[in-house]
């Protein structure tokens, strides 16, 4: 490829095992040959890996940078998203949303503040299942999805609640949710019930939605419209499939995936293991 011989283009690149790795901070990444099939093969099984759930133009590039590179990868991704068949079939299209949002301080913590909401009108699983309760912290943009029922109740919700985010992240200062200040004061006393704190309905925090959970929404029905394609009621099957993929991409906002702020490093998808032997 001409690119590489200016070096500059490229950075510090080592031979190892009869590959050229590029060295981009504390990222190796393997440099792809020009070879047009080879890297379409890599965009196309990375982009639709179940992990990855058909992400977007600038998601897709990330994702493959995190172990490979060649000259112009960002726009070899876009041409590729932009004629995926399914993503242009599936994806809905984004625009501005309705009202006016209220500004909301920033957490000082990772799950000091959590934003709540339902996805709902679901076609009706096997399990019974026609809606998912998505809880998203709102400093590092992490997701958990529960599914449920349109008709789920506070205490219900407060169950969902403790089992998805109580039990791995402790019980936050605040819940952001539009579903009405009587509903918001149920859940929440149901939750302190759950664990064994005095309620004080001071700190459940219920003003209107930040937009948060609606940009979740969108692109978590967009994820499982992609993998339940042609038989929708199964859509709870691949429900923790779109949860990893929502939280291993990166945000907008934050610059990061929702994952590495939480943990510290970038899990590793089945294709990858499968393409660096």
């Amino acid at each position: 490829d001409p690119w590489f011989i200016d070096q500059n283009n490229v950075g510090h690149l080592s031979m190892q095992n009869g590959l050229w790795i590029r060295k981009e901070g504390s990222t190796s990444q393997i440099v792809v040959p020009n070879d047009d099939s080879l890297r379409h093969d890599i965009l196309s099984r990375i982009h639709e890996d179940p992990l990855a759930g058909h992400p977007g133009c600038t998601r897709t590039a990330e994702l493959v940078r995190r172990s490979f590179w060649w000259p112009r990868l960002a726009k070899d991704a876009e041409n590729f998203v932009q004629t995926c068949d399914l993503c242009q079939r599936n994806k809905a299209l984004s625009g501005k949303g309705h009202g006016l949002l209220q500004p909301l301080p920033v957490p000082d913590a990772p799950w000091e503040s959590v934003s709540m909401d339902f996805v709902v009108a679901l076609p009706k699983t096997e399990g019974g299942y026609d809606a998912v309760l998505v809880m998203v912290d709102r400093l590092t943009k992490m997701v958990h999805v529960a599914p449920t029922t349109s008709s789920c109740t506070a205490e219900q919700t407060a169950r969902l609640f403790f089992d998805n985010v109580v039990r791995l992240h402790g019980v936050p200062k605040n819940v952001v949710s539009d579903r009405g200040g009587q509903f918001v004061s149920k859940f929440w006393e149901a939750l302190c019930k759950l664990v064994g704190m005095r309620v004080n309905l001071s700190t459940a925090y219920h003003p209107q939605s930040d937009g948060q959970t609606e940009r979740t929404n969108r692109t978590l029905g967009d994820m499982l419209r992609n993998f339940a394609g042609r038989t929708p009621s199964v859509w709870d099957t691949y429900l923790t499939a779109a949860e990893f993929a929502i939280n291993n991409a990166v945000n907008r906002s934050t610059g990061q995936s929702p994952f590495f702020l939480n943990y510290g490093y970038h899990p590793a998808l089945p294709v990858w293991r499968e393409l660096e032997v």
